[in-house]
């Protein structure tokens, strides 16, 4: 691709297009690298030596010759066991921990409550323990680490490593990145939570090669990322505040009638404790658990409550899809487990109010990675960042 101008330059571009060309591919030969990725043979040459030393490619044995005889090719592909990442994904129920290597598929993952206290160095202290017992009992030696991928919800300033705003821990100005890094002795690159989840669909599940996503968050709150051209965008996306309805309900960032203040989980459990106070337990509030429950058992108060919650998101997708017009529109999260009765109603809704010439052009589908999908985009914000550098590639 480049092998002119500044050499370090190209040469970083370069080790980005074969990595990524690799992960895509799976298995190719030199020649064949070369020839997708118009470089010299010298070139690829030169850089697959120095990926075989570090360990992030390897050799698998010899190909089918062409027609004419000759030597048969060497097979490449990407190394499975011996360089890895780690992915933490932290949420106000749940944590989740997980182990992968460079192909991204995952060997160890772990999954465990949240403290119920929220302060920081309970969190971080929780961290602590899961991560290292996650370490030991993979049998990995710490050298093999390539670096940590972290996501939270909030507002989250990749950049500078910093939690500038997290509601769901009531946490404010954290340099989280510095900490993490100085308890784990790795580098840590750190994320908002949407993103991250918007990450892992475009490695693991439904977004993979779709060049232009809108991606819901519909969990506890109510988050999104954009893909635009491949790439996530890495400013604020705030679907979960625009201003949808004008009941006089207050969100939790001040406004009246915002998304998420009416179709969030966080929205749904409060309604339900208004409504539905003959079910609500002795000793707790119910829970969205307890919500989708009594909607399966015919509930009718419990079904309406969901699907209100679906017409509002279809509404406000309505929107995205005559503003951005993606390719596709993913929604996950802990609502999504009542997606039999969220979906019809926020399908119709968005058609109803989705632009006819664009609404059938746009899918839109609930995710197919469940409560994996924040620690499986952990861990492709980590190996992005440490090994394939795809932002290199966009720019």
């Amino acid at each position: 691709m480049l092998e002119k101008g500044d050499p370090e330059q190209a040469r970083q571009i370069n080790i980005a297009l074969i990595l990524n060309l690799l992960r895509f591919e799976g298995v190719l030969s030199r020649a064949q690298i070369a020839k997708k990725l118009n470089l010299s043979k010298m070139t690829i040459s030169a850089i697959i030596s120095d990926l075989i030393d570090e360990h992030l490619i390897v050799e698998i044995g010899e190909g089918k010759g062409d027609k004419h005889g000759g030597r048969k090719p060497i097979l490449l592909k990407l190394t499975e066991n011996t360089k890895y990442i780690i992915g933490i994904d932290v949420g106000r129920k749940n944590i989740a921990v997980a182990i992968s290597g460079v192909s991204g598929a995952i060997n160890t993952k772990v999954r465990v409550a949240t403290n119920s206290d929220h302060s920081l160095e309970s969190i971080l202290e929780q961290l602590k323990t899961i991560v290292e017992e996650v370490i030991t009992s993979s049998g990995i030696k710490r050298e093999d680490f390539l670096g940590i991928g972290f996501s939270v919800g909030g507002l989250i300033d990749k950049s500078r490593g910093y939690i500038d705003v997290s509601p769901d821990f009531d946490w404010n100005n954290v340099p989280m990145q510095k900490i993490l890094e100085h308890r784990f002795n790795l580098p840590v690159v750190i994320d908002n939570c949407s993103r991250v989840m918007a990450l892992g669909e475009m490695w693991h599940g439904a977004a993979k090669g779709i060049k232009n996503l809108f991606y819901v968050n519909l969990g506890f709150g109510l988050g999104s990322a954009i893909v635009s051209n491949y790439s996530i965008y890495e400013n604020y996306s705030e679907f979960g505040h625009i201003h949808i309805t004008r009941k006089p309900v207050k969100c939790g960032c001040g406004m009246l009638g915002c998304l998420e203040a009416v179709a969030s989980g966080q929205a749904i459990e409060r309604e339900a404790n208004e409504k539905l106070i003959e079910f609500k337990p002795m000793d707790r509030c119910l829970s969205g658990q307890d919500v989708h429950k009594l909607a399966i058992e015919g509930n009718e108060v419990a079904q309406k409550i969901l699907s209100d919650a679906g017409r509002y998101v279809g509404r406000a997708l309505a929107l995205v899809a005559n503003i951005f017009h993606p390719e596709k529109i993913i929604i996950g999260g802990g609502v999504t487990h009542a997606q039999e009765y969220v979906y019809v109603p926020m399908k119709q809704e968005f058609l109803s109010n989705t632009m006819e010439a664009l609404r059938d052009s746009v899918q839109v589908e609930f995710s197919g990675l469940g409560d994996d999908a924040g620690v499986l985009g952990a861990v492709s914000l980590a190996l992005d960042t440490y090994v394939y550098h795809s932002k290199i590639l966009s720019r």
